[in-house]
C-alpha cells in the first residue's frame, strides 16, 4: 500500500464522524446521550453515535499527521504575502515563518522600512485566546523604536472591529503574559486603558489591516 493510500486509511474514520454534522453538535448530542447512563448503557450509547476505537486511533493518526498544520498556513502565507507587499528597494530580513518568535526575530516580517505581525486565525465568536495574543503583538508593534512603520495583519473584519471598538482593558487580556505586561507598563504605564483607547493612542500608528480584504485572492472566506 502507498503512503498516500494509507494515509487514506487511517484517516477515514475520522473524516467520516466529522462530515456527519457540525462537531459541537455532535458532540452536544454525545453528551446528552450520555446523561443519566449507568455502565452497562454505555458502550451502546458511545456506538450509536459513531464513537469506536477505530475513531479514536483515526483521531491520533490525523493530530499526528496535521498537527503542524498552523506553521504551514502561517509560513504559506506570509511568504506568499511577501511579493505583494513589498514595495520597490525594501529589503527583507530573515522572516519568522513558523508560528511564534524569537528574542532575535520580534516579529514575523522585517525590513529596512517595516515590522509587521500576522494573525492568520479566522475569529468565530469564540475568541478569548485569540485576542490575548493579537493584543500582545499589538502590544510589541506600538513599543517599537526603530522608527520603521509598524503593520498587524489580520483575517477579516471582526478582529479589526474588535480591536477598535471593545471596552476590554491591556490589562485583562495580558495578565497570562507577565513579561510582555511588565513591558507594557513600562513602556505605556497605564495597562488599564480600553484596548480600543490604546489602538488610537500609543498605537495610533500601528496600522490594522484587514488580509482579506488587502489581498482577496489569497484570503477571501471561500477559500480558508
Amino acid at each position: 500500500m502507498s503512503a498516500a493510500k494509507d494515509l487514506d486509511s487511517r484517516l477515514g474514520d475520522v473524516i467520516a464522524f466529522l462530515d456527519q454534522a457540525p462537531l459541537r453538535s455532535t458532540v452536544a448530542e454525545l453528551e446528552i446521550a450520555l446523561a443519566g447512563c449507568g455502565v452497562s448503557d454505555v458502550a451502546g450509547v458511545i456506538a450509536g453515535h459513531g464513537v469506536t476505537s477505530e475513531l479514536l486511533q483515526s483521531a491520533v493518526a490525523a493530530r499526528n499527521t496535521f498537527g503542524k498544520i498552523n506553521d504551514v498556513i502561517h509560513a504559506t502565507a506570509i511568504a506568499l504575502s511577501l511579493q505583494h507587499l513589498l514595495e520597490p528597494g525594501e529589503t527583507l530580513g530573515r522572516p519568522s515563518l513558523a508560528a511564534g518568535n524569537t528574542p532575535i526575530r520580534l516579529f514575523d516580517v522585517e525590513t529596512d522600512v517595516r515590522i509587521a505581525e500576522f494573525k492568520l486565525a479566522r475569529w468565530d465568536g469564540h475568541d478569548g485566546a485569540r485576542q490575548k495574543t493579537t493584543v500582545k503583538d499589538l502590544a510589541r508593534l506600538a513599543a517599537d523604536n526603530s522608527g520603521r512603520r509598524a503593520e498587524l495583519y489580520l483575517l477579516g473584519a471582526r478582529p479589526v472591529t474588535w480591536l477598535r471598538t471593545t471596552t476590554s482593558s491591556v490589562r485583562a487580556k495580558l495578565k497570562g503574559y507577565p513579561a510582555e505586561l511588565s513591558a507594557f507598563e513600562s513602556t505605556f504605564d497605564d495597562p488599564d486603558i480600553p484596548i480600543s483607547a490604546f489602538v488610537t493612542t500609543a498605537a495610533a500608528h500601528v496600522r490594522l489591516i484587514n488580509l482579506e480584504e488587502l489581498l482577496p485572492h489569497l484570503f477571501s472566506p471561500g477559500g480558508q
